[in-house]
C-alpha cells in the first residue's frame, strides 16, 4: 500500500472516531497490525515480533479495526447509480449507444474459508477446498458486495437490482433474464479466444467480444482485491463469522483507494490488464426454463448484437 493511501486511511479512521489513540497504541499502529495480518496474510506471531505486542494485544487491535471497516463499508460499499451509464462505456464508441442501459459488471468469486471438520460439506468448492461464494459487482473499479449466500434476484426489496430496461453484465453461467445480460451460449467468449487472427464471424461473435471486453471489469476488480489482500486465497483460522466481515472490510478499503482516486500501483497494473477468467466461481443464479422475462431479455440481447455489426 502507497503511504500516502495509508496516510489517507488512517486521517479517515481518525477524524471519523472509528478509532482512537490509546496511551500505548496510535491509530497508525492499530491500522498497521491489521493491513499485515490481511495485506500480507501475516500470523499473530509474525504481529508480535514486528509490533512488540503480546499475542492478545494483536488480536484485540485486529478486531478493533476490522469492526472500524465494516463501519468504512457501509459507506464505501454502496448500490451503484442505477440511473447513470458507466463513463467507460458512455465516452466509447465501441460501446455506446448498444450497451447505454448496463450499470456494470456482476459475478461470483471464491474467498477461502476454514470451516470445522464437521461443517464442511456445504462449503466444499470444485478442488476441494472450504470457500465463501461471494457475489460482487463491479463498475470501473470500485465495488459492491451483494450476498454471500443467495442469488441477487432473490433478495427481497434487493436496492442492487436494476429498475426495468436496466441491467447487469453477467457470464454464461447465469441465467440471461431482466437485468442480467448474458452471453451467447455456445459461441466464443472468453477474450483469449478472439487473440490474434481470430476476428468475429456473425453478430453472436461480435456481441459477445465486446460482452466480454466490458464484463472484464469485474475480473481485473476481483484480480486488484485479492492481489492486494491475500488473506482472501488463503484465510487464517479464525471464527467463521470473522471470516466472513474480514470480505466486506477488506472491499471497503479497496473502494476508498478507488474512490478517493489516490495513487496506487496495483490499480494502474490492472487497469490496462487484460485478467483471464479462471471459470472457478460457483454458478449462483440456476438455469431455468424459458420465462417471460428471459424472453425479453433475448430480444435486447439480439437488439444489441445487430446494432454492433451495423456499424462495423
Amino acid at each position: 500500500m502507497e503511504q500516502a493511501v495509508f496516510k489517507a486511511l488512517v486521517k479517515e479512521f481518525r477524524d471519523e472516531g472509528w478509532l482512537k489513540d490509546t496511551n500505548n497504541v496510535y491509530v497508525e499502529e492499530q491500522l498497521g497490525i491489521f493491513l499485515l495480518i490481511v495485506g500480507h496474510n501475516a500470523r499473530n506471531r509474525v504481529c508480535q515480533d514486528r509490533f512488540q505486542h503480546s499475542g492478545e494485544t494483536i488480536s484485540r487491535y485486529f478486531r478493533k479495526v476490522l469492526k472500524a471497516c465494516l463501519k468504512l463499508s457501509e459507506r464505501n460499499i454502496s448500490p451503484p447509480d442505477l440511473s447513470h451509464t458507466p463513463d467507460q462505456i458512455r465516452n466509447s464508441s465501441r460501446f455506446y449507444p448498444a450497451f447505454k442501459d448496463c450499470i456494470g459488471a456482476l459475478d461470483g468469486t471464491l474467498v477461502h474459508a476454514i470451516i470445522d471438520r464437521d461443517n464442511q460439506v456445504p462449503y466444499r468448492g470444485r478442488k476441494g477446498d472450504c470457500m465463501q461464494n461471494v457475489l460482487a459487482g463491479g463498475k470501473e473499479l470500485p465495488m459492491i458486495r451483494a450476498s454471500c449466500r443467495r442469488p441477487l434476484e432473490t433478495l427481497p426489496n434487493c436496492s442492487h437490482c436494476p429498475p426495468p430496461r436496466k441491467y447487469y453484465l453477467v457470464d454464461a453461467g447465469y441465467t440471461n433474464k431482466r437485468g442480467f445480460l448474458a452471453p451467447y451460449r455456445n459461441v466464443r467468449y472468453w477474450l483469449g479466444d478472439y487473440r490474434g487472427r481470430a476476428t468475429p464471424q456473425n453478430k453472436e461473435e461480435v456481441f459477445n467480444q465486446l460482452h466480454s471486453s466490458l464484463r472484464n471489469v469485474i475480473e481485473r476488480t476481483f484480480g486488484v482485491w485479492k492481489a492486494r489482500f491475500p488473506i482472501l486465497k488463503r484465510m487464517a483460522s479464525y471464527p467463521f463469522d470473522v471470516q466472513v466481515r474480514i470480505v466486506p472490510a477488506t472491499m471497503a478499503i479497496h473502494n476508498f483507494i478507488r474512490k478517493k482516486k489516490l495513487h496506487d500501483s496495483l490499480f494502474e497494473q490492472f487497469q490496462s490488464t487484460t485478467v483471464d477468467e479462471d471459470h472457478s466461481t460457483e454458478q449462483l443464479f440456476p438455469q431455468v426454463r424459458p420465462e417471460n422475462d428471459q424472453i425479453e431479455m433475448n430480444r435486447v440481447r439480439d437488439e444489441i448484437a445487430s446494432q454492433l455489426v451495423s456499424r462495423r
